[in-house]
């Protein structure tokens, strides 16, 4: 299977056939190769760069179109340099497997909408149904996956972009609260879209500006924040009175292991600059916190913590935290191939991700089921408007 910048990826396990030569991935355990154990999903989930050349790269995904993975088997249990050889023995079978995004039926529509740009993934069908706006982190530009996904489970979702695509800003130092008001106002108006609020998806960067929406603007009351920031992360946030301003981070706090850069100890603690902390005590909105307890990117549990601290300290009760021991720090959809380290937009060279392979994949299924429940909790059963104090 090749990603979105035509980089391929591949995984091997070695099986022991039954009587009749058949091998069932949902009972047998894989012996070997790239997973071992009993893990039916295991051929997807641990799709890794092929090449040497490619070492570090993420399975980096923007549209929605699918992904063909070519299936073979192999007599004997092949190694990774065997399997690579390209004088290997021919396979016994070989067969293809889609991977979609979008289910039928779901409307993808690109969005230009005044100064906003995205893309809306509409489900099937009439609705109501709730409405989401999803955001990434630095990689910039629009990532449409994920909202495609959302559509398919019965979610409006809006991939929003925030910069470098389109007409936007190329960087993100600086960015204004009028932008993502923008954005609620737009898809507030459509009509399969539950009134009277909306609710807001971020990982990373994303999950900072999902807090930021939730406390300024008041149609939104429902965020899920997945291993995000309690502060404004580098960027300025320039709000109608006044502004929040961006954390920054020391690259003198930086290890360099095996090429890869450790900033674990490199983003500036929020508790020592608090003027960069968003205020989410203040807002009338529900919290789901995905933490990953193996990330690396950041100390994702200790801004999570500090913002269960402001929560409890004010008298909130609206929040929900789920801890992933031994998960890294892009949690995907489930079995979204595993990504350990990789190439950062802001750091310039590859990066350590952190966690491991099966807690990994194990906390994005659980964590996309609790936010699949979440939003419909909380969106489709809001009623009245909640506001803010």
């Amino acid at each position: 299977m090749t990603d979105g910048r035509g980089a391929p990826f591949f995984s091997y396990s070695h099986y022991k056939a039954d009587d009749n030569g058949r091998v069932d991935v949902n009972t047998m355990e894989s012996l070997g190769g790239s997973y071992k154990g009993l893990f039916p999903m295991g051929p997807i989930a641990s799709l890794s760069p092929m090449l040497q050349k490619h070492k570090n790269t993420r399975f980096f995904k923007r549209d929605v179109k699918p992904n063909l993975v070519t299936l073979s088997a192999f007599k004997g249990h092949l190694s990774h340099d065997e399997l690579l050889d390209e004088n290997r023995r021919e396979p016994l079978s070989t067969t293809s497997h889609t991977r979609h995004y979008m289910a039928p039926g779901v409307q993808r529509i690109p969005v230009h909408y005044g100064s906003v740009r995205g893309c809306l993934f509409l489900p099937p069908g009439n609705g109501p149904f709730p409405g989401v706006i999803d955001l990434f982190g630095v990689a910039g530009g629009l990532l449409e996956y994920r909202s495609a996904q959302l559509a398919s489970r019965g979610i409006v979702s809006f991939a929003l972009a925030y910069f470098g695509y389109d007409d936007l800003p190329k960087t993100f130092e600086e960015l204004n609260i009028s932008y993502f008001e923008e954005a609620v106002q737009f898809l507030l108006e459509h009509e399969k879209v539950v009134k009277p609020n909306l609710g807001v998806l971020g990982v990373s960067k994303g999950a900072d500006l999902a807090l930021s929406m939730a406390t300024f603007i008041p149609e939104v009351t429902a965020v899920v924040s997945i291993n995000g920031c309690i502060s404004s992360v580098v960027s300025k946030l320039n709000l109608h009175n006044g502004a929040i301003p961006g954390l920054e981070f020391d690259t003198a706090r930086v290890e360099i292991k095996n090429g890869v850069m450790d900033s674990y100890e490199a983003m500036n603690n929020p508790l020592d600059y608090p003027e960069t902390i968003i205020p989410i005590e203040k807002a009338n909105v529900d919290f789901l916190f995905l933490v990953s307890r193996g990330d690396r990117n950041w100390k994702s549990e200790m801004y999570a913590d500090i913002a269960v601290e402001r929560l409890e300290k004010a008298g909130r009760k609206n929040y929900k935290v789920h801890k992933y021991p031994g998960a890294g720090h892009h949690i995907e959809p489930p079995f979204f191939p595993f990504c350990q380290a990789s190439y950062h937009r802001s750091a310039g060279r590859n990066v350590l991700w952190g966690g491991k392979l099966r807690p990994h994949l194990e906390a994005e299924v659980h964590a996309w089921e609790a936010t699949l429940g979440f939003f419909r909790k909380h969106l489709l059963n809001s009623g009245v408007h909640k506001g803010k104090l």
